[in-house]
């Protein structure tokens, strides 16, 4: 890396930091789904490994409910922070500012793979290196840019931790692609494993990168150690996860009615939620998810605070048109170039991250996009580098750079206060962050 592209990436990482940091410790008590996840992690920091993984008995304080529905690696490293730092906001929130900057250091070196390998072979080494750093500090701001991302990097959730995984197992998988060694499928079924343990939504990138990885074996006598890399190692990873608890005292019988549990509960819920949304709006930022609301009597008067899981508007029109050019590209007539390849590959990954929920019988929100939105804002900047890179003007060139990155940043500075609880007087809030009936 050169010394200005280390910069570069070191002033987007600061600026997602400071965004993270800033008023982490707010609100001082657990607000939307940390009222399941915190009482969890807190009583594994106790060291008890069993009533959190108990749906009969799943509670900490009598009060709140300790979270069993998911896999408890996030949790475990929740109660890791409280532990070292206490049972406080600032601890549990942590380990999620973490786990964001992950996802966007392993987006960035995924996105440079992606480029200097496939996206720009044909240019010349110096000129597709030049291409492909260029391409990822773009996309990396516009990912840094994205509400969405920040809020659920902000809280005591599993997702943020489900996203980190995720980009490391395709990035490997990526960097496999570009080096032909079979070995690596060994370390993307770690990384999928440590997904699954995570959420259960790994599965379908499991299921979407075996099948990739089967359709492009040449030899049969290879099928058994895909199979073995991309399937078993992350069942094995999962199963170890719950090791603790079984070392807890939870019996083999209890696990298997846990897990049988967990699945009846994903597949059908009968609960109705006011901000649950369908997946097919999720591209649209159709329903955001309102997650917290500051009491009025310690907020000026006239004045309120929010926290809205919503992305970014602009981020979102921007998403949209590169759907349409990507499914352009894939049904464009003409050989599949290692460019078009990634295309489809980017494509696979963002729908296999967002179709497989229309099936679900449960309240869903819009934060179960968060694991497809980093595949299409690749694409974003993919298509935008493309387009913009065609202008041969070249201060046309970078007034059009320019107002590509500036509009997404206003308008992520004008949001900011909505994703983060910020006091706003009222009236502002109704004729900006609600100005679109769905967003209230």
């Amino acid at each position: 890396m050169t010394v200005k592209e280390m910069v570069l990436l070191g002033l987007i990482l600061f600026f997602a930091l400071f965004a993270r940091l800033f008023r982490l410790n707010y609100p001082n008590q657990m607000y939307f789904d940390e009222v399941y996840h915190v009482p969890s992690s807190m009583l594994l920091s106790e060291g008890d490994f069993q009533t959190p993984f108990d749906p009969e008995q799943a509670s900490y304080d009598g009060k709140h409910t300790a979270d069993w529905l998911h896999p408890p690696l996030a949790k475990y490293l929740q109660a890791g922070s409280m532990a070292l730092l206490g049972k406080t906001p600032l601890a549990w929130r942590l380990p999620s500012v973490g786990f964001g900057l992950i996802s966007m250091l392993t987006f960035y070196f995924l996105l440079r793979l992606l480029g200097q390998n496939f996206f720009f072979r044909q240019l010349s080494a110096e000129d597709r290196k030049n291409s492909a750093v260029n391409l990822a500090l773009l996309g990396t701001f516009l990912f840094s840019l994205d509400g969405l991302f920040l809020v659920m990097s902000r809280l005591a959730m599993n997702d943020v931790f489900a996203l980190a995984w995720v980009l490391l197992a395709v990035l490997i998988y990526v960097w496999r692609l570009a080096r032909g060694r079979s070995i690596y499928l060994l370390l993307v079924g770690v990384m999928l494993g440590l997904a699954l343990a995570t959420k259960w939504s790994a599965w379908w990138l499991i299921v979407v990168l075996l099948l990739h990885e089967l359709g492009r074996c040449r030899f049969l006598a290879k099928v058994p150690f895909i199979f073995f890399a991309m399937f078993v190692t992350p069942l094995f990873i999962y199963l170890l996860s719950y090791l603790p608890a079984l070392l807890g005292g939870v019996s083999l019988a209890d696990f298997w009615t846990l897990q049988k549990t967990i699945l009846l509960s994903q597949l059908n819920n009968p609960n109705t939620h006011l901000y649950s949304s369908d997946p097919l709006t999720w591209p649209l930022n159709w329903r955001p998810v309102w997650f917290f609301v500051a009491p009025r009597d310690f907020l000026p008067t006239g004045f309120v605070a929010n926290i809205y899981a919503l992305a970014n508007p602009l981020l979102g029109l921007y998403g949209l048109a590169a759907l349409l050019l990507a499914f352009m590209t894939i049904f464009a007539r003409g050989r599949m170039t290692p460019a078009r390849e990634m295309v489809y590959l980017l494509l696979t990954l963002y729908l296999a991250n967002l179709l497989p929920w229309i099936f679900f019988k449960r309240p869903l929100f819009l934060h179960h996009y968060l694991l497809a939105t980093p595949f299409l804002l690749m694409l974003v900047a993919y298509f935008a580098f493309q387009l913009l890179s065609q202008i041969t003007d070249q201060n046309a060139r970078r007034a059009w750079f320019f107002n590509f990155l500036f509009w997404p940043f206003l308008v992520f500075v004008i949001f900011y206060p909505h994703w983060v609880a910020l006091p706003v007087p009222e009236s502002f809030v109704n004729a900006v962050y609600f100005w679109w009936g769905n967003w209230r």
